[in-house]
């Protein structure tokens, strides 16, 4: 019993501090945006909360065309991950259910694009966007993104967990491939697709390199590029570029506190070959 309550307590101290490394940058980026130029001045370690202001917020958004830019990442990620979930799914639903020959080929080069690096394919997607004319256009920035390998595998796993009777009964009912898909199999495998719709709104979120190249104009960039023109602008305004931060990361707090639940769920379920 000794030995059991010594190593829950080694457990508990080793969580808790993993727990402060990691929320430790986020407190020091929430205090220091909210918190006046003067008391930053000051050079305390761990800045303390004992006046808030939200001018530095006011300050970042003007001082770049974060607004626009907020806007642009908005739509970026709401069109990107809604077609990488479409996809995956209808890509997912085809490689479980249906029986045909070459699945496991298909599947193959499904897992093969995950090991390819985004780098590589940088110039042929460039020279596509430009040749299609969508250069510093919102829709070029999304084009190449329409699909991800990693959805497709998540959503596969998934869907390999579920009852295949379910599936069945639902086609002898006379459901269609699509009906059944949204209205037996989604349903079902609810958390993991709320995890995989996380997965892809955050990628789409924390894009960077690709927003930079193909786009030329600062009000048709993404906030993460206009965060890094802040940078530069603001240089000498530390608050100012935390405030910037805050309001990138923000939305991703925002939405991996909503959604714990479910990617709690999603990620401890069943991995299937």
């Amino acid at each position: 019993m000794k030995r059991l309550r010594a190593g829950s307590v080694v457990r508990w101290l080793w969580l808790a501090m993993i727990g402060v490394v990691i929320t430790f940058p986020v407190y020091v980026t929430v205090v220091t945006a909210l918190l006046p130029q003067s008391d930053v001045a000051a050079g305390r370690l761990i800045p303390v909360p004992t006046r808030l202001t939200s001018a530095n917020l006011s300050e970042a958004l003007t001082s770049a065309p974060l607004a626009r830019q907020y806007a642009v990442s908005v739509a970026v990620t709401a069109l990107q991950s809604s077609a990488q979930l479409i996809t995956a799914a209808l890509a997912a639903y085809a490689l479980v259910f249906p029986r045909w020959r070459g699945r496991a080929v298909v599947f193959a080069i499904v897992l093969a694009t995950l090991a390819i690096p985004g780098e590589s394919l940088v110039i042929p997607n460039f020279e596509l966007a430009t040749a299609l004319g969508l250069r510093d256009t919102l829709l070029g920035i999304v084009i190449p993104y329409l699909a991800a390998g990693y959805a497709v595998f998540l959503l596969r796993q998934a869907f390999l967990a579920l009852p295949r009777e379910a599936w069945e009964a639902a086609r002898l009912d006379g459901c269609g491939d699509l009906r059944a898909l949204l209205h037996v199999v989604l349903p079902m495998a609810r958390p993991q697709l709320v995890t995989a719709a996380m997965w892809c709104a955050l990628s789409a979120w924390n894009g960077y390199f690709w927003p930079l190249l193909i786009t030329d104009s600062p009000d048709r960039r993404t906030i993460q590029v206009g965060l890094a023109q802040l940078v530069v602008e603001e240089a000498t305004t530390p608050v100012v570029i935390y405030a910037g931060t805050l309001l990138v990361i923000l939305p991703t707090l925002l939405l991996v506190l909503l959604g714990q639940r479910f990617l709690v769920r999603g990620l401890a379920s069943r991995v299937t070959v």
